[in-house]
């Protein structure tokens, strides 16, 4: 079984990376790890593109900050699990 995990961020230049090796290192085989990021100004957005592309990661980048909300909404509707 799959399991989708969704991962809303907005200016999180600091920490995006240890919270996705933290997820990328929980014990379950199947998961797809979605990232929305909302809008970020601070470099997160950068780093992101620097790891786009990895098999068990999906990015989705919103122009503007459209708050956490519409972060998830985006983040479940692009779920396969």
């Amino acid at each position: 079984m799959k399991l989708s995990i969704v991962i809303p961020c907005f200016n999180e230049k600091a920490t995006i990376l240890e919270l996705i090796d933290a997820v990328r290192s929980a014990p379950i085989q199947d998961k797809q790890i979605i990232i929305i990021d909302d809008g970020s100004t601070d470099g997160t957005r950068e780093i992101l593109k620097g790891i786009q592309g990895k098999a068990d990661i999906d990015i989705i980048y919103h122009e503007t900050n459209k708050g956490k909300g519409a972060a998830l909404s985006t983040g479940f509707a692009a779920a396969t699990g």
